[in-house]
């Protein structure tokens, strides 16, 4: 079996669980790893045969991937996305998607006008709970669904300075009720506020309604000394 030929743009915490996942996968050979940062490409302890870059272009040109993982600061998402699509490379792209709606509009224009897969770290979609409680509705053995709850609560995360917990969290719970339902949100209320974050907000208590008539609930923080990760059904 051919091997896919992977990289990874980005060492920051989650950049560098892609590279230990992928170079323990079955199928995939990780070939480069790409970091601006001279000080954290130095702390950075490849496995054999991963080559380090400071450069990420460059990296693309020398290893020549069938895909790549952008896992760079949100701000950077499309830039780097794009630039990497503009080569014909595959993209799995950690959340959220994009900072902006419009980023976010371009990088999908984009991935259908040179045919290549574009994908958003979803993680949830692939929790064996989540995918056991869509399969379930689907066959409707849990009868007619009205309401969906989720709670994300947890410590305030100091490594996170560029987004707040409707991007980097919020994002988790609103896709799994998307997937659990198969169903758009059409209209949203919510309130939010800025405790510990400098610039983000770092609380949201928020409801959704979905297309085909569900309503969402949605307990997000950084404000809870315990993690919490809760999605239940009505």
């Amino acid at each position: 079996m051919t091997e896919i030929k992977a990289c990874v743009i980005g060492l920051g915490s989650m950049g560098r669980n892609h590279a230990r996942v992928l170079s323990d996968l079955a199928g995939v050979s990780l070939l480069g790893v790409a970091d601006p940062s001279e000080q954290i490409r130095r702390t950075y302890r490849p496995v054999a045969g991963v080559r380090v870059f400071a450069d990420y272009r460059e990296m693309l040109d020398v290893v020549r991937p069938d895909y790549a993982v952008v896992a760079t600061p949100t701000e950077l998402h499309a830039e780097v996305a794009c630039e990497v699509m503009t080569r014909k490379i595959n993209v799995l792209v950690e959340k959220p998607i994009a900072k902006r709606i419009d980023e976010a509009e371009r990088m999908i224009a984009l991935a259908a006008k040179q045919g290549v897969l574009l994908m958003v770290g979803h993680v949830e979609r692939f929790n064996p709970a989540v995918r056991e409680l869509r399969r379930r509705v689907e066959a409707s053995d849990l009868g007619r669904l009205f309401q969906l709850h989720a709670r994300r609560l947890g410590p305030f995360p100091r490594r996170i300075a560029d987004v707040g917990v409707i991007l980097d969290l919020a994002t988790h719970d609103i896709d799994a009720m998307h997937y659990v339902t198969g169903s758009r949100v059409i209209r949203a209320f919510a309130e939010t506020a800025r405790k510990a974050h400098k610039t983000c907000e770092d609380m949201l208590s928020g409801l959704l309604r979905f297309e085909s008539g569900e309503i969402g609930v949605l307990d997000v923080s950084w404000l809870s000394p315990k993690k919490l990760r809760e999605l239940w059904v009505v």
